[in-house]
């Protein structure tokens, strides 16, 4: 079997290094200069540095699981939802971060000296240039200005670390963007498939349309200037079109159709289909590989009468996001009230299907099925064709209460739905705590879905729906009389909400949300007349009960051989759907957004869309200067 050359290198660098581990070599000069003189051992350098800096497995854990600090689940246990958050809450602000920033730069400066011809010089440098940006912006998008390293610095100078003055966030930006433009530069179009992990030149312009996305928007640019919007605008489209240029595009997912699976299109065949065997949707990647490096991501999620979890499974969705997903014509699945203050979202947003919500699971967008797990549906697990996912609870006589599966009741879904994204069907349960599915960062769905909304904003409208209908037609959406996919099927809904919403469905689970939230001021800003804030909503998500309808002969769903003959289409008949409505599940979300720079003055009560740097920081670096909106601070991040 072909390991790709990223992880195998990680590993024979370790060994190499086992009695002087690198990234805690006090002194550089123990490095052999003449590894920068072969580009072999250049890799093995930098291996240690992907290893660092690559996102892992579901993402970055801000405060704790991204999903669970976003409405795309029914958590409520994240001290950030609860108002708990304080300013040493989010730790990415750190000398570990820095210390990497630091060998990124030591790379840099070594490589001028380095005699390797150079295109393989350029493959270096590139690769470092996209690192040192990538791990500065993870903090940027976090807390706003950083001190921005440049410079290479040596085991000497940490006075010049401890000293080093926040830069603002308009000059992170413009280093940000000088770094990857040398990257987009000196990178290749492509890798040997066994070297897939490595950065090219259209992943490097990919994250730099990513970076001026946000930086043009509400979060950074309360001020909504449109020069933001268009410099976002033409860095995408460049990206867009490097990306053609180079062989990337929206993978294939058109499949068989099935008893079990109906639907034509499989959306996880994107997660289940590595890049070196012909993904060309993945942009950026962390690698995992059999026996070598592997997670528990199965284990995590699948259903606890499959798993050797101790709880419920993580990652259940909430009934928002369960409506947020189309109709399979395209048209919206759901309207939100027009006073959502101090409410709770309820079940009567479904409006598909005439509004039963007991068929909310019927003639939905493809990537439903692929992204939902629902009560009745089809889940092959384990290989399995025929295997059906059944959580509903009935009473008993002596009033216990059934459940199915015989799970007990701490370990089902909290919101009646599981998550099946990212999930491959053919992996056996003993080896769901040693997975090795890579984890994408960034697909050319992203960017295209970045583009749209740039287009959007700059009056670019038909751009916007073609990136739309591109990413519709793909998922199996119908094209409709108009050839829009369902994009005009509503003239309530604004061009803005069309695509944040379908960035929801497209991305969920992959680590997105919470950051779209946050960048639109979605917390405490109405997105527009159709999507409401999130704030003074409780979660709606926060759990339903299927139970057995009384109007059906529901004896058969005590028998898994009988209950497993109804068929998909009558599914509705039997179940009721009922919300839970008391306990701490359902507290409302009360995020502290303050989202203009005068209102940021006036308050030292924290802020969640600028975090506060950790105190250790402070107490450490006295010319670094707290963010205005926590205690002392002094640093406007929208500067």
């Amino acid at each position: 079997m072909k390991i790709n050359k990223l992880i195998i290198g990680f590993f024979v660098f370790l060994l190499l290094y086992s009695c002087n581990d690198f990234l805690t070599v006090q002194d550089e000069a123990g490095i052999n200069p003449s590894i920068w003189d072969n580009e072999e051992s250049s890799k093995l350098y930098l291996n240690n540095l992907y290893n660092s800096c690559l996102t892992p497995f579901y993402g970055e854990d801000v405060v704790s699981s991204l999903s669970s600090i976003s409405d795309e689940t029914a958590d409520m246990t994240s001290t950030m939802l609860l108002g708990g958050l304080d300013a040493s809450s989010v730790g990415l602000y750190s000398a570990g971060t820095y210390k990497t920033i630091r060998y990124i730069n030591i790379g840099l400066e070594a490589m001028k000296s380095s005699t390797l011809p150079n295109d393989a010089k350029n493959r270096i440098l590139g690769q470092l240039y996209f690192l040192r940006a990538w791990q500065h912006w993870k903090m940027v998008v976090l807390y706003g200005g950083v001190p921005y390293m440049k410079d290479y610095t040596t085991f000497t100078s940490d006075s010049t670390l401890i000293n080093a003055k926040r830069n603002t966030t308009s000059q992170c930006i413009e280093y940000l963007i000088e770094d990857l433009d040398s990257a987009i530069i000196k990178l290749p179009k492509a890798w040997d498939k066994t070297e897939y992990a490595r950065f090219t030149r259209a992943a490097a312009a990919s994250m730099k349309g990513r970076i001026l996305l946000f930086y043009a928007s509400p979060q950074f640019n309360p001020d909504n200037n449109v020069t933001r919007w268009q410099d976002a605008y033409n860095a995408n489209l460049y990206a867009k079109n490097l990306c053609v240029q180079d062989g990337y595009g929206l993978y294939p997912i058109v499949t068989s159709v099935t008893t079990t699976w109906p639907y034509g299109y499989d959306f996880n065949k994107i997660f289940t289909t590595k890049k070196s065997d012909g993904n060309n949707e993945i942009l950026i990647v962390t690698p995992y590989a059999q026996d070598l490096k592997t997670m528990g991501y199965e284990n995590s999620v699948c259903p606890g009468e499959l798993t050797t979890a101790s709880g419920p499974p993580t990652l259940c969705p909430s009934w928002d996001l369960v409506i947020a997903f189309p109709m399979k014509n395209g048209s919206p699945s759901f309207k939100t009230s027009s006073t959502p203050t101090e409410q709770v979202k309820n079940l009567n947003q479904f409006i598909g299907n005439g509004g039963d919500k007991t068929k909310f699971y019927l003639d939905r967008d493809p990537r439903f099925y692929a992204t939902i797990a629902f009560n009745g549906g089809y889940y092959t697990l384990e290989g399995s064709s025929t295997r059906r996912q059944w959580m509903y609870s009935c009473p008993k006589k002596g009033g216990t209460t059934y459940y199915a599966e015989n799970v007990t009741s701490e370990r089902t879904s909290p919101t009646g739905f599981l998550c099946r994204k990212m999930v491959n069907p053919a992996t056996l349960r003993v080896n769901y705590t040693r997975s090795y599915a890579d984890w994408i960062e960034m697909r050319y769905a992203e960017v295209l879905l970045n583009l749209a909304e740039c287009a959007f904003e700059t009056g670019n409208t038909e751009v916007g729906y073609d990136c739309l209908k591109q990413i519709r037609e793909r998922a199996g959406i119908l094209p409709g009389t108009d050839g829009y996919y369902g994009l005009k099927s509503t003239t309530e809904m604004t061009p803005i909400e069309l695509v944040i919403n379908e960035r929801r469905v497209e991305l969920a689970f992959e680590g997105k949300r919470f950051y779209d939230l946050r960048r639109r001021n979605m917390y405490s800003n109405n997105l527009g007349s159709y999507i409401n804030k999130l704030n003074g909503w409780k979660k709606s998500g926060s759990g339903f009960t299927f139970t057995l309808s009384q109007v059906k002969d529901t004896a058969i769903f005590l028998y898994p051989g009988k209950r497993d003959t109804i068929s998909l289409a009558n599914l509705y008949k039997y179940f009721t759907l009922t919300q839970k409505s008391t306990g701490p599940l359902v507290k409302s979300i009360n995020y502290i957004c303050v989202t203009d720079s005068i209102a940021l003055k006036a308050t030292n009560t924290g802020n969640y869309n600028f975090f506060g740097i950790p105190q250790n920081i402070i107490t450490r670096s006295p010319a670094v200067k707290q963010t205005l909106g926590w205690q002392n601070g002094e640093f406007n991040p929208f500067q």
